[in-house]
């Protein structure tokens, strides 16, 4: 099968690989898809690259000595890995092995019955499968690939001496810029000095995986390679430990200081290279100029700062306010440090987001009226439960988890509570005020409602931040959610067929019924009130155009029931689920829809550890949720008493402050707080373009990523998986475009390749101008 590669879009040797892997699995209409693509070799020229190839394709298999750690194996096993039967091996359903094969010719294959015994089953894989071969039904070889209009179409010399060169540096071409090798004749100079071009490169990997390196370093490279670090570095390879390596490095100065810049561009690179300043040989010699290079000084301070997290999760709240605070200016820089990029800084990243929990419940939040109250959640309040859901969604070994959820309980807990029973004062006092509070939404022409299950105001907040940098023009409200703060109440509320629905003389479930039908109101009953009100009611993820005068209805999100399900783990979804349904309201405007206006039923409380117990004896209530009950008739109990929003006869009892009816309950909603009462509501629309720097153009070749900007003096761009938190940087150096717009990122780790980012162009300030999602690697 003869790959159809474009040899202008595939700027390196595993682009083309790849592309040529992906062209083979496709078949013409009525031909079944091969279960596996045959990669002949005689020679084996490829088998170097084939380890590097595996690390962006893991779906090439290799025959060989059985090793499945090496996706390595002999024919029967290769042949089962074709056919699914190995389902701890086998590619996932839906994606094609390729098989590759060293020592084997098409021939060797071809002659069925007369091939090798160690070769008959996979003679038949040629029949169910393809055999990637060159036009001319060759093997593809290495030369021949590297040359061929049909491969990369590079201008290579034919003499012997190219050729041994071309194949002797063929696992360091597989990266390579290709681009950079076009319009001229390639020698056996241009492939030699791919091996010692960079010293510095190669004398990291060399620290990182010296056999490896001296491996891939062979015939004359070695030699070339020692010759210039002795020359440079005062270090020979060969004869010196890496050891002795590491302690200079460590130490710094020149010329180690340019070691260590170009390691810290790229750290995951060299995996190697942090075990090995981990040795006691080198922790054991003269001090560095700079501790932050020594990895074994920032396990000393992470466990350190553990031991004092676990400490503050003693101490009364306001004393571990301070204590937080205190902590984030000890350890707040070594955020910067480079151990932090590769992962090895969890508690100093986690500390963050709990040194703004700090800062915000440290004063609690008071205020004379309900209203008062509410405005000072929505204005200021809701950031501290932003910063406590960053905390605990924070990605964090088991025992750093353990102290970070106990610092947040022992800071956010009492917040938490006071706040909630200052509101369940106020609000005890002004009942009507609380009911005139709760607002539905009335159909407007070219609006959709778009409603969500469980978004509470500060992931409304964080909504209103992703939307606004989309530029579309959103305004951010707030309402109150109806008495109790369970979905089958408080839905109806948030529709636009409120005005059809009443309450009954006593619900068990919280569910009023329709008007019209005496019916209770279920999911449907009431899709089909609002359509039978001339509402447009579209599925999850249906998009049509406007076509009535009382807008749409539309429902999305998964927060409440990732909340009963994964319990405190939701803190780590929050965010995906706010881009989903910032894609969600994109949909709908791109769709012909005027407005989306984003409601919900109501919040929710979230604490690790559970939320504390209250006991409610059963004969006074008729029915009893986590965190309300309705009454029977006229019985007294101690717990605050609230009317029914359907039906102020029913009288439904709350625990105090943020107390729950059962013990357990990590996440749980259906009482009085802030954080459950106090919902937001958003209306977008399209924004009115702005005469601002744009991102115009993004391609790829593999890792390497070239942006074209419309302006880019004083801007910078990056590329993050979370594209407003720098943090989540994925490449080695953040740059300015040049004169001409114009700027290549080269993404750090290839373990990022097929992953979701965004690029983004930053102003001087640190703002986002504009950004564009893309695929890593995706051409």
């Amino acid at each position: 099968m003869s790959p159809t590669v474009l040899t202008t879009s595939h700027r390196t040797l595993l682009d083309a690989l790849m592309a040529a892997f992906e062209d083979a699995q496709r078949s013409p209409d009525s031909v079944a898809e091969p279960i596996a693509i045959l990669w002949p070799d005689p020679d084996g020229q490829w088998q170097d690259v084939v380890a590097r190839l595996r690390s962006s394709y893991p779906r090439v298999y290799s025959l060989g000595s059985y090793n499945p750690t090496t996706l390595t194996g002999p024919a029967i096993w290769l042949r089962c890995v074709a056919d699914g039967s190995l389902p701890d091996v086998s590619p996932q359903a839906g994606e094609v092995p390729v098989l590759y094969l060293p020592g084997v010719s098409r021939q060797d294959l071809r002659a069925g019955g007369d091939s090798p015994s160690h070769l008959q089953p996979l003679v038949e894989l040629q029949f169910r499968g393809k055999v990637w071969h060159h036009p001319n039904n060759r093997e593809w070889t290495a030369d021949g690939f590297l040359t061929s209009e049909a491969g990369l179409g590079l201008d290579i010399a034919k003499d012997a001496t190219t050729r041994e060169a071309m194949l002797r540096t063929l696992p360091l071409l597989a990266d390579v810029d290709l681009t950079l090798f076009r319009g001229r004749r390639l020698d056996a100079t241009d492939f030699d000095r791919l091996a010692v071009d960079d010293p510095i490169r190669d004398l990291l990997r060399w620290m990182n995986d010296p056999d490896g390196t001296k491996a891939s370093l062979d015939g004359p490279k070695w030699p070339a390679f020692r010759s210039m670090i002795r020359a440079q570095f005062g270090l020979d390879p060969a004869d010196d430990p890496r050891v002795d390596a590491a302690a200079k490095l460590v130490r710094g100065g020149e010329p180690w200081d340019a070691v260590w810049k170009r390691f810290c561009e790229n750290p995951r690179l060299y995996p190697g290279i942090p075990r090995l300043l981990r040795d006691p040989a080198v922790a054991g010699g003269e001090l560095p100029l700079d501790t932050s290079r020594h990895p074994t000084e920032n396990d000393v301070r992470e466990d350190q700062l553990r031991k004092t997290l676990e400490e503050a999760a003693r101490l009364p709240s306001h004393e571990a306010c301070g204590q937080v605070l205190a902590l984030e200016k000890e350890h707040g820089r070594r955020r910067e440090w480079v151990w932090a990029e590769i992962g090895d800084s969890p508690l100093a990243m986690a500390l963050e987001p709990l040194a703004h929990l700090a800062e915000s419940a440290d004063e609690p939040l008071g205020a004379a009226s309900l209203d008062q109250l509410v405005e000072r959640y929505v204005t200021s309040g809701w950031r501290c439960d932003a910063a406590a859901m960053a905390a605990l969604g924070a990605p964090l070994r088991a025992p750093d988890e353990a102290a970070v959820h106990a610092v947040v309980r022992t800071i956010y807990l009492p917040w938490l509570d006071e706040s909630a029973r200052h509101l369940q004062e106020l609000a005890a006092s002004t009942p009507d005020r609380l009911r005139a509070l709760v607002k539905s939404p009335t159909p407007e022409r070219d609006t959709c409602v778009l409603f969500v299950d469980g978004l509470r105001f500060d992931v409304g907040g964080a909504l209103h931040e992703v939307l606004e940098a989309r530029s579309l023009a959103t305004q951010l409200t707030h309402r109150l959610a109806p008495l109790p703060t369970v979905t089958p109440t408080a839905k109806p509320a948030a529709s636009p067929a409120a005005t059809a629905v009443a309450g009954t003389p006593a619900s068990d479930d919280f569910c009023p019924v329709l008007t019209e039908s005496d019916q209770p109101v279920t999911a449907q009953r009431l899709r089909d009130a609002m359509a039978g009100r001339g509402v447009e009611v579209l599925d999850a993820d249906e998009v049509r155009l406007p076509t009535g005068d009382h807008g749409g209805w539309t429902e999305g999100g998964q927060l409440d029931q990732l909340g009963h399900k994964l319990g405190i783990r939701l803190a780590a979804e929050l965010s995906r689920e706010v881009e989903r349904l910032a894609d969600r309201i994109s949909a709908l405007l791109d769709g012909g829809w005027r407005r989306v206006r984003v409601v919900t039923d109501h919040g929710w409380l979230l604490m690790p550890g559970g939320l504390p117990k209250v006991d409610l004896p059963k004969f006074l209530t008729e029915t009893r949720w986590a965190r309300c009950a309705v009454v029977k008739g006229d019985s007294a109990t101690t717990m605050p008493v609230w009317q029914w929003y359907w039906n102020p006869m029913v009288r439904i009892a709350t625990p105090p402050g943020v107390a729950c009816f059962h013990a357990g309950n990590d996440y749980t909603h259906g009482g009085v707080s802030l954080q459950e009462l106090v919902t937001p509501e958003l209306l977008v629309e399209r924004g009115i373009p702005e005469a601002k720097p744009r991102i115009t153009e993004v391609s790829w070749a593999r890792l390497r990523c070239r942006v074209r900007v419309t302006e880019g003096r004083g801007l910078r761009l990056d590329i993050r998986a979370n594209w407003k938190d720098p943090d989540t940087s994925i490449v080695a150096a953040i740059k300015e475009p040049d004169a001409e717009g114009q700027v290549a990122l080269v993404v750090k780790d290839d373990e990022y390749e097929g992953a979701g980012a965004v690029v983004v162009l930053i102003d001087p300030s640190g703002h986002v101008v504009d950004r564009k999602a893309i695929t890593v690697g995706d051409a």
